[in-house]
């Protein structure tokens, strides 16, 4: 179907940490979500031979962000963790969002607009004065650590795989670091965006807390190595640096989350009294919070795997909820009343179907059918959906007048619907003492009319607009004749369009209106077209889920 125009006030974005210069990126909730990949026409376009040509995909459902992989060959990762293909992951706020060579913070905050965080710090820009007393370590070639200080670090590690959250494994870190490296000041940041600013997670010192950090190491660490500052030699008129607080020796550390710096172990001479004679760092200091660094990295991942399982979990239970929910207000599979017999079903893309059929027993010469297709998927397309069948067979029961029932339901969803949502929708009244069928096509078009002499043909439609966009939209009814027995078979579009597999040698082709007739033809009278179809479809497909929600309902009589 065709799509109404995307929202354009951004609901989230992806504050870029790392990688090649880039812009943060806007997040929108477009129905079919967003597309990050290496081709152009992608909603997030990332130019880099690791991206595959379409990656990844963000949808927002209404109430949450999901991201899944799109089968990329270098992997989607959330907070260090790749993501499996084919499972949706409900993200966070701060969750670290990696796809080579980019690393993004994901913030559903206002002030992420800019680029930057509300309440982020600005690191102290020392690097004229500084940069060249920055000594960085490798993490594999740290000197070797003594009895007593793997003694501590034994006991930092039972610690920090013991907290029960980031906060916790922070000030733990923190405060083993302090006891090891012999340095007064120390505080755990995380990047808020903008290449200077960063998020203090937790902060512990002798002077209450430190305000400012060193640019030059923060820069240096986020390459993944350790940065040393020893100041000893420099010239006593720095003023505008670091040095100028009072900070003689200080150490950075990366905490890692895969191939991601997730945070930084910030330590320093700040508050200590004895910081004007301190000698230069101790000999294993680094070699002390780089373990320390790896225990937290690890324990870190941990935590992460939990929150994003529970995460997980959560929403799946959520979505089976509502889908079984969902189910109760379509017809039961097949039925019978008078000289009406039908038969449907309706496949979600996802947990949750935008799409909806109805059969309703209107008098012993009557029954009223109805297909609807909402755009979108997730929650916000569910609750559509559910309003809109609801409603119209509350009044296609009462009025029996397809024209006054659908012009009615969109005066009704026009105001409430969400921004970008729309309802295609179909629905029509059989009269065999008329022998008429009086119908009203709302932008659906998959209406197939079998007459018994030359099998299905689609019926007219006058080119009226979906349901939702307009409301002083007047819908009219088409009026045709039926046979005394014949059936009406009415699809969603997920049938018609679902593609076959991807070939090196062709463009995927959809099943198309073709495909349906051909299996209706092939189908005997006694034998379930419904199921038959559906088969046709997955074996198109050529995989166990379908693209996108796919509905058919069958009308006999």
């Amino acid at each position: 179907m065709t799509l109404a125009p995307s929202p354009t006030t951004a609901l989230a974005w992806l504050i870029p940490l790392g990688g090649p210069p880039m812009s943060h990126v806007e997040l929108v909730g477009k129905p079919h979500g967003m597309t990050i990949g290496r081709i152009e026409h992608c909603d997030v376009h990332l130019a880099a031979d690791s991206v595959s040509r379409h990656h990844a995909r963000i949808v927002f459902d209404g109430t949450r962000w999901r991201i899944a992989d799109l089968n990329s060959r270098w992997g989607t990762f959330v907070n260090g963790t790749r993501l499996s293909q084919g499972r949706d992951i409900p993200l966070a706020e701060g969750d670290l969002l990696a796809i080579s060579p980019w690393t993004f913070r994901f913030s559903e905050k206002t002030s992420a607009r800019s680029g930057l965080l509300e309440g982020a710090l600005e690191s102290a820009d020392d690097s004229i004065e500084s940069a060249r007393h920055v000594n960085t370590i490798t993490l594999d070639r740290a000197p070797s650590l003594g009895d007593e200080m793997f003694a501590l670090l034994l006991d930092a590690a039972a610690a920090m795989h013991g907290a029960a959250d980031e906060k916790t494994l922070a000030e733990t870190l923190i405060d083993k670091a302090c006891k090891g490296s012999g340095l007064s000041n120390a505080t755990v940041l995380k990047p808020a965006g903008g290449g200077s600013r960063f998020e203090v997670v937790a902060a512990g010192s002798s002077d209450g807390g430190a305000t400012a950090y060193s640019r030059s190491l923060l820069k240096a660490a986020s390459g993944g190595q350790v940065a040393e500052l020893s100041t000893d030699h420099l010239p006593a008129d720095l003023t505008n640096s670091i040095v100028s607080l009072g900070v003689r020796s200080a150490l950075c550390v990366p905490v890692m989350l895969g191939e991601t710096t997730a945070a930084y172990l910030y330590l320093d001479s700040r508050g200590d009294p004895n910081s004007a004679q301190r000698l230069p760092l101790r000999p294993n200091a680094s070699a002390f919070c780089v373990a320390l660094a790896r225990i937290a990295g690890l324990a870190l991942a941990n935590l992460k795997r939990i929150e994003m399982d529970r995460r997980a979990r959560k929403l799946e239970a959520d979505l089976s909820a509502a889908s079984a929910a969902q189910q109760w207000i379509l017809p039961k599979p097949a039925g019978a009343f008078g000289p009406f017999s039908h038969t449907g079903k309706s496949r979600p893309g996802d947990f949750l179907g935008g799409d909806f059929y109805d059969v309703i027993s209107l008098d012993e010469h009557r029954a009223a059918i109805a297909i609807g297709d909402v755009t979108g998927h997730g929650v916000t397309a569910s609750v559509l959906m559910t309003a809109s069948a609801g409603f119209l067979h509350a009044d296609l029961q009462q009025s029996g007048d397809p024209a006054a029932a659908v012009n009615r339901l969109n005066e009704f969803i026009c105001p409430r619907r969400p921004y970008g949502r729309f309802l295609t929708l179909w629905a029509g009244v059989v009269d065999l003492r008329k022998r008429l069928l009086r119908y009203v096509d709302a932008g659906h078009g998959y209406a197939l009319l079998d007459g018994g002499a030359g099998g299905f043909h689609q019926l007219e439609s006058l080119g009226q607009i979906p349901t939702g966009i307009d409301e002083p939209f007047c819908y009219r009814a088409v009026t045709t004749s039926v046979a005394e027995h014949g059936r009406l078979l009415l699809i969603s579009d997920g049938i018609v369009e679902q593609q076959g597999p991807p070939t090196d040698a062709a463009r995927p082709l959809p099943f198309g209106l073709e495909g349906v007739q051909h299996v209706a033809q092939a189908t005997p009278p006694e034998a379930d077209l419904i199921a038959a179809l559906f088969d046709a479809v997955l074996q198109h497909a050529g995989q166990s889920t379908l693209a996108d929600d796919a509905t058919a309902v069958l009308l006999r009589w």
